[in-house]
């Protein structure tokens, strides 16, 4: 892409994040991510793109504000996918790991999936390809272990805490590896995983549409994941269909998600999180903190932006 598309969509990713961030801890759960929706929205629909919409998981639900199906006033084709906020009960109750994040990459590049769960592993590029979504946790943190030359006690997994994964945190407990749990936010568990620092290893299972974001960020920053969906109906398999996909054993990776080579990611943290650190009101505006990376250069930043709204306010 000759345009640096980053620096336009982490506009969007502020944006979002200052709206939701000034209904931190208000407890009204579906107003915040509405509001944040709706400020992503009219921000995305200023860019000079003509852009599909991919993969939204609150599409259809009741009570949430529905992402139309284009934006932007018009240009080269091209898909995004938005997350205007993701943990919103996080963010809604004063808790961390609330962020916004975008995706823009080339027309017809972003795989449509259901919104069905996905069980996914993620690891960073010291890591590589050396994990199987198919072999059992203590195998895949043992191969971790070996190649990052550390104890298999010295490991972090980072895993969302649920009912669900009760059975993977007691296998991870009983090999010895460390575990960071996390109330809400996979995307942002799964980037500590990519940078390495908070985590060595992202385990669970969650959503397909929040896999496909995950795979932009590795597609632009290296590293592995393998994820796959898990169709417990026919109904689920009918629907799995309806975006193309017949393989109901496939495991996908990140350029299964994602087979464009030109990426660009925008997250802003809303509240304190595993990746990136929360909205800060100030006297006069406020301050975000924010990360944009681009594949074709595996360039990325961290941008710590001063807003004043005295002189443009936003809100």
């Amino acid at each position: 892409m000759n345009i640096n598309y980053g620096m336009e969509i982490v506009r969007a990713t502020e944006i979002a994040a200052l709206t939701a961030a000034r209904m931190q801890g208000l407890g009204k759960h579906n107003d915040i991510l509405n509001h944040a929706r709706k400020a992503m929205i009219k921000t995305l629909d200023r860019l000079m793109i003509s852009g599909s919409v991919i993969n939204d998981r609150f599409r259809g639900r009741g009570g949430v504000c529905s992402l139309p199906e284009f934006l932007g006033e018009g240009g080269p084709e091209m898909d995004l996918m938005m997350v205007a906020l993701e943990a919103q009960h996080a963010a809604a109750d004063g808790r961390n790991n609330a962020t916004s994040y975008t995706v823009i990459t080339e027309d017809g590049s972003i795989q449509s999936v259901p919104n069905l769960g996905m069980s996914k592993i993620v690891v960073g590029p010291a890591v590589g390809d050396v994990v199987d979504i198919n072999q059992t946790p203590t195998a895949n943190i043992k191969r971790v272990a070996r190649i990052l030359r550390k104890y298999t006690e010295n490991v972090t997994v980072c895993i969302l805490n649920r009912k669900r994964h009760q059975d993977l945190i007691n296998e991870v407990r009983s090999c010895g590896a460390r575990i960071k749990l996390i109330e809400e936010g996979e995307i942002s568990g799964c980037l500590a995983a990519i940078n390495g620092v908070k985590a060595d290893i992202y385990m669970g299972y969650g959503y397909a549409p929040e896999g496909t974001v995950v795979a932009a960020a590795i597609r632009c920053l290296g590293g592995y994941m393998e994820g796959k969906i898990y169709y417990d109906t026919d109904e689920m398999q009918q629907e799995a269909i309806s975006h193309g996909l017949t393989d109901f054993e496939k495991v996908f990776r990140a350029e299964d998600l994602i087979s464009s080579h030109k990426i660009s990611f925008a997250a802003t943290g809303v509240t304190d999180g595993e990746f990136l650190e929360g909205v800060r009101f100030t006297a006069t505006g406020a301050v975000t903190h924010s990360f944009v990376a681009r594949s074709e250069t595996r360039t990325f930043r961290h941008l710590t932006t001063n807003h004043f709204f005295d002189y443009n306010p936003v809100f």
